[in-house]
């Protein structure tokens, strides 16, 4: 029988693996985001903002690609990894490939020129959070993906990222907790 692990992430002390009595400390002083299951057994993590990293079910890691964006969630669904930027991109990591290449149909979703962080004006100039990807998920069978956006809703797409669609109004969704097909 094989033992389970649970993976803790953190925001700037790595990630901590317990699995039994044992507790490894891995990436220690890192940034550990965008944890998620990789649908092959293993797990996704975004490690030190710009890598997206790989755990086999063994426990070894491998880095799998890096972004000059700052990454903030990724989600395996059927063929492809899906990965959030902090700057409201969705970026798509396909088979076989190292790159993580921007989905155009993200940046051209319906009502994108509403999504706003909060702001200030501050000499002419506007100043505030950025926008944000917080978290992205897909339904039971993966043939939905959802991407939910500070402040920006939760745009769908059931065309594997093609295409993307609102849900609803830019101010009514901060995170997702559950999603019906």
């Amino acid at each position: 029988m094989t033992k389970s692990t649970i993976l803790v992430a953190t925001w700037g002390d790595g990630l901590f693996a317990i699995a039994g009595d044992g507790r490894a400390h891995e990436f220690a002083n890192q940034i550990v985001r965008g944890l998620a299951a990789d649908g092959r057994g293993g797990v996704l993590a975004i490690v030190g903002r710009h890598a997206l990293l790989r755990r086999a079910p063994t426990g070894e890691w491998s880095s799998i690609a890096t972004s000059e964006f700052e990454l903030s969630c990724c989600l395996a669904a059927r063929d492809a990894i899906f990965v959030g930027t902090d700057a409201a991109r969705l970026l798509r990591l396909s088979e076989g490939r190292d790159v993580l290449d921007p989905i155009d149909g993200f940046d051209h979703v319906v009502g994108r020129d509403s999504w706003f962080a909060g702001s200030t004006i501050v000499n002419g100039q506007r100043l505030g959070p950025p926008l944000g990807i917080r978290s992205v998920a897909a339904n039971s069978n993966g043939s939905v993906l959802f991407a939910n956006v500070h402040v920006g809703g939760i745009p769908r797409s059931s065309d594997g990222g093609k295409t993307w669609q609102p849900t609803d109004a830019t101010n009514a969704a901060e995170s997702v907790i559950s999603l019906e097909p």
